[in-house]
């Protein structure tokens, strides 16, 4: 499965931070952006096979919703939701709620999305 990753530099840690939101928890680090990017493919599969073998949910990643969120900084919902034709209370709603979109509804937002 194809999970968004985000790997960010933590002042804090004085190391790269990455980890994957929608599986909670799952999170390592890195003195590298790539030792990060490793340690977090390492943190998935442990986090995925725990899972698993205790029977435990599995989240589907819902791409367009982590897309989204991904380009967050760049964008303006408001817009996206507008050129899409999907409500922007709905649009804003399912983001914050992490609620799965329709069929139809990430169809749409796909499509905009594909012309940033």
């Amino acid at each position: 499965m194809k999970y968004l990753t985000k790997i960010y530099w933590s002042d804090e840690d004085e190391a790269y931070i990455a980890e994957v939101p929608s599986l909670p928890g799952c999170v390592a680090h890195g003195v590298s952006y790539e030792q990060a990017a490793r340690n977090i493919r390492v943190a998935m599969e442990l986090w995925l096979g725990s899972a698993k073998r205790h029977h435990d949910p599995i989240p589907e990643p819902d791409l367009v919703a982590e897309e989204v969120m991904r380009l967050a900084p760049l964008i303006n919902i408001s817009k996206l939701a507008q050129l899409s034709g999907v409500n922007k209370h709905t649009l804003a709603t399912k983001l914050r709620r992490k609620t799965r979109f329709t069929f139809d509804e990430a169809s749409k937002i796909k499509t905009v999305l594909a012309t940033i």
